[in-house]
């Protein structure tokens, strides 16, 4: 009967392992979409201090380079396709669910109005914190907590400062934490 247990924990924890493994074979996506935000916001804030009419074309240049990327890697991925477990099934369905709750946002950010990068830092640590949370990966954790306290801050500071805060949203929730999935996916 001990044997059977042991066996039963034994598969338990191997369906953990393989799931985070599959888990980092995401870390792509977390650094690509990292730095397409990261780098659309910092271009964003120098362009409004330069009061330039165009502040927003780093959003028109690295969100669709990035969606094509995304595309490639997909593609690549797709032909190694495997089973999926159930706690992968549940964050997908969390990662759409992010998907149309940000489009929904953007869409209508001007109803939003200076609330909207305060709303989309919650989302971006909503998102993070339950995939962190799911695999027990705590540099994304700790990511959604800078999140929710930029978003904090967030409310209180002037647009231009928001995009910073952005910025530095996610660097800690998908830039760092996906350069460490990534050595870690390396070294396993």
């Amino acid at each position: 009967m001990e044997n059977s247990n042991q066996q039963h924990l034994d598969l338990i924890a191997q369906t953990i392992k393989t799931a985070q493994r599959r888990f980092y074979d995401d870390s792509p996506y977390y650094i690509l979409w990292g730095f397409a935000i990261f780098f659309a916001s910092l271009l964003q804030y120098f362009l409004v201090r330069r009061q330039s009419d165009n502040n927003g074309i780093g959003w028109a240049i690295f969100i669709p380079a990035a969606i094509i990327i995304q595309l490639i890697i997909l593609a690549r991925q797709k032909k190694k396709e495997q089973v999926k477990t159930h706690v992968e099934s549940v964050l997908i369905y969390m990662w759409i669910a992010f998907g149309i709750s940000l489009f929904i946002i953007l869409f209508f950010s001007q109803k939003l109005g200076a609330s909207t990068f305060p709303v989309i830092l919650c989302l971006y640590a909503l998102s993070t914190f339950v995939s962190g949370g799911a695999f027990k990966i705590k540099a994304f954790v700790f990511g959604a907590i800078c999140c929710w306290a930029l978003a904090i801050v967030g409310f209180f500071v002037d647009f231009e400062t928001q995009l910073l805060l952005l910025a530095a949203g996610v660097l800690a929730a998908f830039i760092i934490p996906g350069i460490i999935l990534r050595s870690s996916e390396r070294a396993a």
